[in-house]
């Protein structure tokens, strides 16, 4: 049987999908690279040619996972139609939301054996959304929609406590909801808001 040649860019999106699929169903710590090319059926030295390390695979898989939500929130950051106020209230409801959309990985991503998986997500999540927001923030300030002192760290503590609710992998569709509209309140409260919430 002849051997199926890939692209480049094809290979390597298999190599991180296998990954993946691996670092889910056995932990980041007890899968290999060498387990990786068996199941894509390749040689060690095809991996190589991609990733660095089993580290920098991981950092493609989570990378690959930031990609769908990052995109809605540059998206909601650039309608022209939306106050700050409604965008920052859109964003949360993204990230939030990632946790139904991802639950399975949710669940997985907070095993033992995926702690590291789990602390590189979280950082990055923080890393790539908090500079869209924050720039929704100073729009906002500036067109006297926003008040606040701080608002890179206000970014990233409105974040780190959006990923705090995904710890809770577990959470009914009731409770999520009571936790969306618990983070709308805050929103106001942080900002200083006095119109409708």
């Amino acid at each position: 049987m002849a051997r199926v040649t890939k692209g480049p860019a094809e290979r390597k999106n298999e190599l991180i999908d296998v990954a993946e699929r691996l670092f889910l169903e056995r932990g980041y710590e007890n899968t290999t690279v060498s387990d990786i090319v068996k199941e894509v059926g390749v040689a060690q030295g095809t991996f190589y040619y991609y990733f660095a390390s089993k580290h920098d695979i991981l950092d493609a898989v989570i990378e690959g996972e930031i990609d769908e939500p990052e995109k809605k929130i540059i998206s909601i950051a650039r309608q022209a139609d939306k106050d700050a106020v409604f965008k920052l209230r859109d964003m949360a409801d993204v990230i939030l939301r990632f946790q139904t959309a991802k639950r399975g990985l949710i669940e997985h991503v907070h095993e033992e054996s995926n702690a590291l998986m789990h602390e590189k997500m979280e950082r990055r999540i923080i890393a790539r959304l908090a500079p869209t927001m924050t720039g929704v923030i100073e729009d906002g300030m500036a067109k006297g929609a926003l008040s606040t002192d701080y608002p890179e760290e206000t970014a990233e503590v409105l974040i780190a406590a959006i990923i705090f609710l995904l710890h809770q992998p577990d959470i009914d569709a009731e409770r999520q909801e009571r936790l969306h509209a618990a983070l709308q309140k805050i929103l106001d409260k942080i900002f200083r808001l006095n119109g409708p919430s």
